[in-house]
């Protein structure tokens, strides 16, 4: 019951958002706007797409080595497949799976690789508030999502300071001032253990640098995406790079609401709204955030799911296994 009510809320926020994005287009203009975008687009933005998880892969990779060495080839196929069933199952599922198939195929216990992806979670935010500030600051740009920077500045404040005690977790179990009440919850101390191996590799400055590099160019490459698409529908003069990193962390926030799967409603109500603020008219607006929306989640989905499908899973399978009505079997093995 309670599943239900998380999905028809979120198809009910999806809903409402899309209405708001929608109401004063007129859609005779889009097909006109539509035909002078050339599919040829779709080249380099697959490119950047890929390469875009493939640094993913190599950041989870480098979270989980202190656990267990792991192979790039199984954290890039794993980190595709979790976007894509974050795409296509609702209640965020994809991450889930991610956690729980990897901990099966890299023997690695499952808490600890939970850690690496709320760690990269949190990554994401510092990252993405910190680019988008100092794109605001170097493009003279106000409005829009910079409106609510105290919120984000907030935001960024509280994941600093989960993010270093995630970081710091073995040194404050084995405190002599805290020593004393872990040992007397064993499981608890277990439990913790698990979890502080996900954050190993920051024992490291230069392992901690490289993620953090990892995700900085991860974000880049997605604002190359927005920028490589706004070009081609003739906006690359009004969506500058600056303003299309700020229109990722718009998209971002946006995300944040729940919806449904693959956050449509949510994604077209930022940019229009965001790029709309910038003297964008709503037809073309729109056109943009739909084409570049679709483009890239038919590109992560499908190439997700064959990943997927491709680990002996199936949507069936792996809905049946993480929604609790029957159990499903682990990841398949190459």
């Amino acid at each position: 019951m309670k599943t239900k009510i998380s999905i028809a809320g979120g198809v009910a926020v999806s809903l409402a958002l899309l209405f708001l994005a929608f109401r004063n287009i007129e859609f005779g203009k889009l097909a006109a706007i539509y035909s002078r975008v050339s599919l040829w687009v779709l080249l380099p933005v697959a490119l950047v797409t890929l390469v875009e998880i493939a640094l993913r892969g190599l950041r989870w990779k480098l979270l989980l080595d202190p656990a267990a060495p792991v192979r790039l080839w199984d954290t890039f196929r794993l980190e595709a497949a979790g976007l894509a069933l974050n795409n296509v199952l609702p209640l965020r599922l994809g991450e889930v799976v991610r956690g729980t198939f990897g901990a099966g195929l890299f023997g690695i216990p499952v808490m600890t690789v939970l850690a690496t992806i709320l760690v990269e979670r949190a990554l994401d935010t510092i990252v993405l508030v910190l680019l988008a500030a100092l794109a605001a600051r170097f493009g003279g740009l106000t409005g829009g999502v910079l409106s609510y920077g105290g919120y984000f500045w907030a935001l960024f404040g509280v994941v600093v300071i989960c993010l270093l005690a995630l970081i710091f977790l073995d040194e404050i179990v084995t405190h002599h001032m805290f020593a004393g009440f872990f040992r007397r919850f064993p499981k608890l101390t277990r439990f913790l253990e698990h979890l502080a191996f996900g954050v190993r590799a920051f024992h490291s400055p230069a392992k901690a640098a490289a993620v953090f590099a990892l995700a900085v160019g991860q974000w880049l490459l997605d604002a190359l995406n927005f920028y490589i698409i706004a070009a081609a529908f003739g906006l690359g003069g009004v969506l500058t790079g600056f303003k299309c990193m700020v229109l990722l962390l718009s998209v971002a926030a946006a995300a944040s609401i729940p919806g449904v799967p693959g956050g449509f409603g949510n994604f077209e109500f930022a940019i229009t709204k965001v790029a709309g603020s910038w003297g964008v008219n709503g037809e073309t607006a729109f056109a943009f955030a739909t084409f570049l929306h679709v483009a890239t989640y038919v590109l992560v989905t499908t190439a997700g799911l064959v990943f997927v499908y491709q680990m002996g899973q199936s949507l069936g399978k792996v809905w049946a296994q993480f929604s609790g009505k029957k159990a499903a079997g682990g990841p398949g093995e190459d």
